[in-house]
């Protein structure tokens, strides 16, 4: 005859424990009080008992768990894909800034060598127009100079014209009588009848 199993909690097993016996004469024991010292297949119940529930737990849990790690590991590899991309997509833009810095640079050296040329090529053209604006000045002033030279002799030739014929004036007026002047005179108007 065996033993009543104690069940946890139950005040009449209460005080009891299982311990592994060897048995008596009448076979083995399976439950003992504790003071008897017998063995009690309680525990290895439990310990079965707690092997089922790991391993239902494993089993019930695993697709979940599972799932959970896959879900997450496909995460961890898409955050890794973004940030790779990421990564890729501004070392991209950075080697585009970077071409465009060295382009802008470029521009900007061509632009002061093409202001550099053009100031160069206006300087000349400034130098070409007041040289030719000087000779065009010092043409019109040959040209007045000419002109006023031109005048000068005029006036002069006038003025010796007309001081020769004062002069000759003054020497007829010396040298003819008042005979001569009317036989000038005479001779005169006839010429002029004559050319009628």
């Amino acid at each position: 005859m065996t033993a009543p199993r104690p069940e946890i909690g139950n005040p009449e097993t209460a005080g009891t424990s299982p311990v592994l016996a060897s048995g008596g004469p009448d076979g083995p024991v399976l439950w003992a009080s504790e003071g008897g010292g017998r063995f009690s297949f309680d525990v290895i119940w439990q310990v079965i008992a707690f092997i089922l529930l790991v391993v239902l737990l494993v089993k019930a849990g695993k697709k979940p768990v599972f799932a959970l790690l896959a879900k997450r590991k496909e995460e961890i590899r898409n955050s890794l894909d973004l940030a790779t991309k990421k990564e890729s997509e501004a070392k991209r833009i950075l080697v585009d800034w970077e071409k465009k810095l060295e382009w802008m640079a470029q521009e900007i050296a061509e632009l002061q060598q093409t202001i550099k040329r053009e100031g160069e090529a206006e300087r000349q053209r400034i130098i070409d127009r007041a040289k030719e604006e000087g000779e065009r000045i010092q043409k019109q002033i040959q040209v007045i100079a000419e002109q006023e030279v031109k005048k000068a002799r005029a006036s002069l030739k006038k003025e010796m014209v007309d001081l020769s014929v004062e002069l000759a004036e003054n020497l007829l007026k010396e040298a003819i009588q008042p005979q001569d002047q009317e036989r000038l005179v005479k001779e005169y108007i006839g010429k002029m009848k004559e050319i009628r």
